[in-house]
């Protein structure tokens, strides 16, 4: 069971996975969303992030392929994205930890370009343009601001898989996960 908080999460992270804007996921959208980031951030393709990221993105379409299709057409409808996304992490089951976490962890450190396993607020934003280019800076240093809970200036992997986790599972209004990809 969804509610409307979340339906509206989930609507707009279907928009950013569904790459070529065809109205459904497949696997060419993954694998473009992959190298759009890779691209975005200047990760050469042959690197060891790229191949944690892209091998998370194949991990994670192979979950949503297997958990969402249901009519097995190799193509996730939003529809089935919303039932299964719901079914599969809104209720904290064990897919959000066997591929959804290991694939934001993936992204999330070739986010954190130098190396310093912290994500500057540089960092964020090039990465949030990836997600939603229309995002502004000045809504994206705000957005920083609210997830960096211990306010010291910088991102640890740890607080953005947080705001990921809430964006993805939370019901809760003020949560500043649910700001991810900016103001709904």
């Amino acid at each position: 069971m969804t509610n409307d908080l979340l339906d509206r999460k989930l609507e707009r992270a279907f928009t950013h996975l569904d790459a070529d804007g065809s109205g459904v996921i497949d696997a060419d959208d993954i694998i473009a969303l992959g190298s759009r980031l890779l691209s975005a951030l200047d990760e050469p393709a042959t690197s060891p992030k790229a191949d944690l990221v892209m091998g998370g993105l194949a991990d994670f379409w192979q979950d949503l392929f297997t958990e969402l299709d249901i009519d097995r057409d190799g193509k996730v409808t939003p529809e089935e994205y919303k039932l299964g996304m719901t079914r599969l992490y809104a209720q904290g089951g064990p897919a959000y930890d066997r591929s959804f976490r290991p694939m934001m962890k993936a992204i999330l450190t070739v986010v954190d370009s130098d190396g310093d396993e912290r994500i500057s607020p540089e960092e964020f934003h090039k990465a949030q343009e990836v997600f939603n280019p229309e995002l502004q800076p000045a809504d994206a240093e705000a957005l920083f601001a609210r997830i960096d809970e211990d306010g010291d200036g910088t991102l640890t992997v740890d607080e953005l898989l947080v705001a990921v986790r809430e964006y993805y599972t939370g019901n809760d209004e003020d949560a500043p996960g649910n700001l991810f990809f900016g103001e709904f």
